[in-house]
């Protein structure tokens, strides 16, 4: 076996492991109530987190969950755990892609779920930084195309996965899954209940940090680690999963839900814990800086937020103030215009008209409104 498989084979039990968490508790009875011979569907659902609300989902007596995703073979590969083959011949299994704004409209028309589940996104930070317009292709436009869909098709509930990046973002995925949160609540008067669910990093993801760093101590190393104080919060893929599908009782009217992370973990401690587990040598240790667009402590809530507890011990609720409709549609026309014209710069520029609070990284931050170049866009925020 390869390096690299054996890394991947060891990442689920090595998530649980290296994380002290409690285990969520069980489903509410509500959540029973709430599933129970629906027809849902979950977009993205090939992920590590789409995958596994699909997995918890069919444990829940639901009448048909459709698993849509435009990577087929992310499609095979949930087929095969779930049914023991990949004939991919399942209604179940829908080959869509959320940028498609006419298909989507068509594929939730014609499957008329009753509750969506939206986990489709890019997340990979360092790309989204050197591709902005890629992040607000699917993150932005993407989850408008879904939302939209799902009130014409008279969707009861529609549950948005989020990010803690969202909060004072300085990375264009932030910034977009931001923009994702704020899509749907400008959305949320239109029939539809609608929720955001927020969280942080998910140990053991399909190309998470656990992959990396199996993968280099497997190899013998160096571990490249960005910076020796860096810290991010983590749970695990089914912990994540469980407490979205936990928080989508409480959804009303566009609110955000924020799960509990805990406390934040020192990447470093992370690695000692991996290495001490695997009984591994010590690895060298590479340092090569923070990326453009990350920070070096993550939030999951920024100052003047407005939190309260839920029923949940392990979910909190915070509420922000709606866009007026019209002004996301005219933001929207001005994005698709850009992005038409490949103009990043622009683009970010952009982004910041709707999300001053968003701080671009140096290679952004000197664009303004205008698309031009201008210093006073601000520094990125650390």
């Amino acid at each position: 076996m390869s390096a690299m498989r054996a890394a991947s084979a060891s990442t689920p039990d090595l998530a649980t492991d290296l994380l002290d968490r409690a285990p969520n508790r069980p489903y509410s009875p509500e959540v029973y109530e709430l599933t129970a011979d629906k027809r849902i569907l979950v977009t993205g659902a090939g992920g590590s987190i789409g995958s596994e609300i699909v997995r918890q989902l069919e444990t829940l007596d639901p009448a048909v969950v459709y698993q849509l995703d435009h990577d087929e073979s992310a499609l095979h590969a949930l087929q095969l755990q779930l049914d023991g083959h990949g004939l991919l011949d399942s209604e179940r299994t829908v080959l869509a892609d959320v940028r498609d704004d006419a298909g989507i409209r068509r594929t939730l028309c014609d499957l008329r779920p009753e509750i969506v589940y939206h986990a489709a996104a890019h997340k990979h930070l360092p790309l989204l930084e050197r591709y902005p317009a890629e992040g607000v292709k699917t993150n932005v436009l993407g989850t408008k195309n879904v939302v939209a869909a799902a009130v014409e098709a008279g969707v009861g509930l529609f549950i948005n996965i989020s990010t803690d990046k969202a909060a004072r973002p300085t990375s264009v995925l932030g910034a977009t899954k931001r923009l994702a949160e704020m899509v749907v609540r400008d959305h949320a008067s239109l029939g539809t209940r609608l929720a955001s669910v927020r969280f942080g990093n998910v140990l053991g993801s399909r190309g998470s940090f656990l992959d990396t760093l199996s993968f280099q101590v497997a190899s013998g190393g160096p571990v490249t680690v960005t910076h020796r104080e860096v810290t991010r919060f983590f749970m695990t893929i089914p912990e994540a999963a469980g407490l979205v599908i936990e928080a989508s009782v409480m959804a009303d009217g566009g609110e955000t839900y924020v799960l509990d992370m805990g406390e934040p973990v020192r990447i470093l401690e992370l690695i000692d814990r991996y290495v001490a587990r695997a009984g591994a040598k010590a690895p060298e240790l590479r340092f090569t800086g923070l990326r453009p667009g990350e920070k070096l402590y993550e939030e999951l809530l920024i100052k003047g937020e407005d939190v309260l507890p839920t029923y949940h011990e392990k979910i909190k609720i915070f509420s922000s103030s709606r866009l007026i409709h019209s002004d996301m549609e005219l933001w929207t026309r001005r994005m698709e215009k850009l992005i038409g014209e490949r103009d990043e710069a622009a683009i970010v520029a952009h982004i910041c008209h709707l999300l001053p609070e968003y701080r671009p990284s140096t290679q952004w931050r000197s664009v303004n409104g205008n698309g031009h170049l201008d210093s006073a866009v601000g520094t990125v925020a650390t």
